[in-house]
């Protein structure tokens, strides 16, 4: 989109590649740099962040920040997480307003829609909301797939090999991805590690990409929101370099998804649903140790 206001026609071929992880950025930044112990200046580009007021059925719901990329995307997997739509067909229009005003119009089939207060749950705050209420909210994710701590390091590094130029020239952004298993079927970046698992749910919306039975990986720290958003996409394995929060680990345990965490190389943490990592199973029924004889595996 080049500015004025672009309408999203919800038609893959004119949005961008699956695969094609574009990184959001602005003009160089001038900045003081301190090295060989000497200063001197320099100019980097730094990953782009902007604030978007969203506009559902012509009320002011809220406002996002995000990297003005896969926008469209965005605003689909955003408003799927949040429960308002299911399809596509709930979509009436979908309008992206960069110039003269960043703005976001969406208008859904259904009018009477009541939008819910939106809060964002964090570590240190829950806003009243006990762990009992986050469980019930999801149904437990069911799934066959089975996957191996090699299988996860191998996409990990795709994944990180795909925006490790970008990375070097910019930095400050996560990237999520979608795999089967074999290959990355998508892959999203953004300043808000919650915002690149919108991106992909919007994608895997337009693309009629099934998300259950598939694989997430991400270079974000997984909390509750990253967890719930994963739950309602139906995502059974769930992968980060970094560490998930204690309450994220309760509601993978409770909604049976596999969480991993400190992906890096063949040393993997799984913190829930460790029956889906099929060496693990057979290394602990070769031990015949303990967990596995009242472990119940995933379904």
């Amino acid at each position: 989109m080049s500015g004025g206001v672009a309408h999203c026609s919800l038609d893959p071929s004119n949005l961008e590649s699956a695969t094609s992880p574009a990184v959001g950025h602005g003009e160089p930044i001038s900045y003081l740099k301190c090295a060989n112990n000497g200063l001197e200046y320099a100019t980097k580009l730094l990953v782009a962040e902007a604030a978007w007021p969203f506009i559902v059925n012509g009320e002011h719901w809220l406002t996002v920040i995000c990297t003005p990329t896969k926008l469209e995307y965005f605003v689909l997997g955003f408003l799927y997480n949040e429960g308002l739509i299911n399809n596509l067909e709930d979509v009436l229009d979908l309008q992206i307003g960069q110039a003269p005003e960043e703005v976001i119009r969406v208008e859904l089939k259904n009018r009477n829609l009541l939008l819910p207060q939106h809060h964002t749950l964090t570590s240190g705050c829950a806003g009243g909301i006990t762990f009992v209420d986050l469980a019930v909210a999801r149904e437990p994710v069911h799934s066959l797939v089975r996957t191996t701590a090699g299988q996860i390091s191998v996409l990990m590094t795709k994944l990180m090999k795909s925006v490790s130029e970008d990375y070097r020239r910019i930095g400050g952004f996560h990237t999520t991805g979608l795999s089967d298993g074999q290959k990355l079927l998508v892959i999203a970046t953004d300043i808000g590690r919650h915002n690149t698992l919108d991106k992909v749910a919007g994608e895997c919306l337009v693309r009629a990409i099934p998300m259950d039975d598939k694989i997430l990986l991400t270079t974000g720290r997984v909390s509750t929101e990253m967890i719930g958003k994963a739950a309602r996409m139906r995502v059974p394995i769930v992968a980060t370099v970094k560490s998930p929060s204690s309450l994220a680990v309760e509601l993978a345990r409770a909604w049976n998804i596999t969480l991993i965490g400190y992906v890096r190389g063949k040393k993997v943490h799984v913190y829930a649903g460790w029956g889906r990592i099929q060496d693990y199973v057979d290394s602990l029924i070769e031990k015949d140790l303990e967990p596995i004889q009242k472990a119940r595996l995933p379904e």
